[in-house]
């Protein structure tokens, strides 16, 4: 009997520990995929895989980020038989604007497979994706939709944690930082190879000083191999690195913490809230939110309820306090070990520039490094942090929280203050509507001597001579023989003004304000004939529908907007294809009608400039002095340098020129001025004697004051080329009724304002 009993326990011993290891595979697994939703189709030998990345852990639906850029991975894997062609996605667009996204796969064997990345935007409602597996004859042999649901976060950040130690993102030691209503995820190394255009729905990044010196040396270690020419295995790395520099530069925020060191002793820190004043702000601020959150919820209740459960409603985040009060918060000091920060070392603060937000006993706390448009906040503490049995952190780390977020870039602030009324930025198409063509248009003089020459000379000579010979009765014959001719004449007269290729009007900015070169086009194509058209756009481009608008969540809707729109699932026609190739990309137009226009934003690598327009400026209270000096070996027909309190109108450059500017036109704004939408401003790009018109001085002004209102702390160049250079569009703009405008821009470096 003890025998059998001790075999039953020896068995449940067994029973318990093979529990114990496949719930820990389940848990593990769960923390691996948790970020990624993945979707698949089979049939006759054919799988097609596709991958969302940045979901949030435990959602049942895929949910992206409106205005903003997107990663879709797809998988072609082939068990039968030899396969070649193409993967496409359709995005199925409210309003039949739909977008055709194809890429070419090349030649797979059976058991081989392919694997491809688009960078595809959520700038429409996108009711759903389309995907399809063609053959190279266009025959469909897989398909299947991915219905996807579309979030406004308004002014709420979407914050990233890259901590590839720390497992789930909602259940991690970051988890105050999704205070406020922001939401958090985790993003693994794979999703930030992908580059930085693929984190675009990020606002911040959380993660300690120890994962970035561990990928910093695994960044040195591949490049020793590289030069010794040995492989890695550790070839994501690299590219961590560059998507990370380019992501921050193009104006994001990086948060970083230190982690203890061994020995160190923890001291006691408040962040200020030992302040009436600020501990007052920070309890109202978390009262506030609490406040708002239970309105949208209750709003929320109300639509679903008067237009159904499938109406769209406001997003909003979780609660910080649930059942708790604001009032039992606790404001106590917290002891944490302070790292003394040192300068030089990381690849944010290699010029030591850097401004301290906060200091605490006698040393800096908070220090915020500039990089490109971007930001480093870097802690002398570790931020991490576990809440209390309830889920409540001590106001502390809402502090930390709220410093980070009071914190972001200007041009976050900018980018979502505009997402909140439905548009998102770069988007300068309605001002291409005060493009004219290039070409000087057609003149109606040779149409008027050949319709004078035919009823003054050709009609009475040929009656003249008819009734001279008395055969009269062929003039009914003749004339319309003869008027045949003439409009064969008037139709040759007019081929060369006739337009038979794809025309644009663009604006082309090639900006170098960061730290590297971007070039932005908005543009508008038309084709001739009603078959549609396509043009080349340089290889590496990325391209989509200028109408950016979305329906955003904090404006609300009236009437029928609450409920979704049109069934788009089962949409097959597009407005636009784009297709990837090896040598360039392909924009097609297809259902639209002739000399109907479609507006595009188009971005990519700028070309290189040898050189650049340098400044050097003192402003004073009535005029701004200094040089500016081209070494771009390009000549420039326009030069203007502006700032929040001067501009000044340089005028034209040839290659190696410099001018000062005491002797240029130039404003000086006041406190009280209209700024760059005043008249002085606009005043001072007008001049008709250089023969510019009204539309190019419409559209200096938008860009202009655009970028300087942006950027309020920064002087910036904008030149006008003589002669364009080769940009996104190609040959295209060399098309009849093609037409636009090319600017370069730069930021001043080294500028001395006194």
């Amino acid at each position: 009997m003890e025998e059998k009993d001790r075999r039953k326990n020896i068995w449940k011993f067994l029973l318990c520990i093979l529990h114990s290891i496949f719930f820990s595979a389940c848990f593990f697994c769960v923390n691996v995929h948790a970020q990624e939703w993945e979707e698949r189709c089979e049939e006759d030998g054919l799988s097609l895989v596709a991958t969302f990345s940045l979901q949030e852990e435990g959602a049942e639906e895929i949910t992206l980020r409106a205005g903003r850029d997107f990663v879709l991975r797809l998988t072609v894997e082939v068990e039968k038989e030899a396969f070649s062609g193409y993967v496409n996605v359709l995005m199925q667009n409210e309003q039949e604007n739909h977008v055709l996204y194809q890429q070419g796969i090349g030649t797979l064997e059976p058991g081989e497979s392919a694997s491809c990345q688009m960078l595809l935007p959520m700038n429409l409602m996108t009711a759903g994706l389309y995907l399809t597996l063609t053959d190279e004859t266009g025959a469909v042999r897989l398909k299947y939709s991915v219905p996807i649901e579309t979030v406004n976060y308004g002014l709420s950040e979407f914050v990233a944690v890259y901590d590839p130690g720390q497992g789930s993102a909602t259940g991690s030691v970051y988890m105050h930082f999704s205070s406020f209503g922001n939401q958090m995820v985790e993003i693994s190394e794979t999703e930030m190879a992908c580059g930085s255009q693929a984190m675009d729905a990020l606002e911040v990044i959380v993660t300690q000083e120890f994962v970035l010196e561990s990928l910093e040396e695994r960044v040195a270690d591949c490049r020793e191999a590289a030069e010794k020419d040995e492989g890695t295995e550790d070839g994501n790395a690299v590219l961590v690195q560059e998507s990370l520099k380019e992501w921050v530069e193009g104006g994001k925020t990086l948060v970083v913490g230190m982690s203890p060191r061994e020995g160190q002793e923890k001291q006691m820190l408040n962040l200020g809230l030992q302040d009436k004043e600020t501990l007052q702000e920070v309890i109202l601020r978390v009262g506030n939110y609490e406040a708002t959150r239970k309105s949208i919820l209750a709003t929320n209740e109300e639509i679903k309820k008067q237009y159904g459960e499938n109406a769209r409603t406001s997003y909003i985040g979780d609660s910080m306090l649930g059942e708790a009060s604001v009032n039992s918060l606790s404001d106590r000091a917290v002891a944490l070990p302070i790292t003394r920060l040192s300068e030089g070392g990381h690849w944010w603060d290699t010029d030591a520039a850097y401004e301290t937000l906060w200091q605490e006993r006698g040393m800096d706390i908070l220090r915020r490094y500039r990089v490109g448009k971007g930001n480093v906040l870097v802690f002398a503490v570790p931020i991490t942090a576990r809440p209390d049995k309830e889920g409540i952190f001590p106001l502390f780390y809402y502090r930390m929280a709220d410093l980070v977020f009071e914190n972001l870039t200007q041009e976050q602030v900018y980018r979502q203050n505009t997402e909140m009324y439905g548009y998102s930025e770069p988007n300068w198409s309605y001002l291409l509507t005060y493009i004219r063509a290039k070409n000087s248009g057609i003149s109606v003089v040779p149409y008027v001597v050949i319709l004078l020459v035919y009823i003054l000379v050709l009609i009475p000579t040929v009656f003249l001579l008819l009734r001279h010979l008395e055969k009269t009765k062929y003039l009914w014959g003749i004339l319309p023989a003869l008027s045949l001719a003439v409009m064969g004449i008037v139709y040759l007269a007019g081929s060369r003004t006739r337009l038979t290729e794809p025309y644009c009007t663009y604006i082309d900015i090639m900006d170098y304000t960061g730290g590297s070169g971007k070039e932005m086009v908005n543009f508008s194509l038309s084709a001739p004939t009603n078959d549609g058209t396509e043009i080349m756009l340089r290889a590496g481009s990325a391209v989509r529908l200028s109408q950016t608008g979305f329906r955003a969540y904090e404006v609300g809707w009236l009437d029928d907007d609450y409920l979704p729109g049109e069934n788009t699932l089962l949409a097959r026609e597009y407005r636009a294809a784009v297709c990837t190739l090896g040598d360039g990309t392909k924009l097609c137009l297809d259902t639209i009608r002739a000399f109907a226009k479609t507006n595009f934003y188009a971005y990519a690598d700028a070309p290189a400039c040898e050189g650049r327009i340098t400044a050097r400026i003192t402003s004073g209270a009535r005029v701004a002095a200094g040089t500016v000096r081209n070494t771009t070996g390009m000549a420039f027909s326009a030069v203007y340098v502006c700032a929040p309190s001067f501009a000044v109108k340089v005028g034209g450059m040839k290659p190696g020129e410099e001018i000062r500017l005491e002797e240029c036109r130039q404003v000086v704004f006041g406190e009280d001025s209209g700024g760059y939408y005043g008249s002085e401003f606009y005043g001072l790009l007008a001049d008709l004697a250089e023969g510019r018109d009204y539309g190019e001085m419409e559209i200096l002004r938008s860009v202009i004051s655009e970028y300087v209102m942006q950027e309020g702390e920064k002087i910036f160049i904008f030149a006008l080329p003589q002669e364009e250079v080769e940009g996104i569009l190609g040959g295209a703009v060399e098309n009849a009724g093609s037409g636009g405008v090319q600017m370069f821009v730069w930021a001043v470096d080294g500028t001395d304002m006194n």
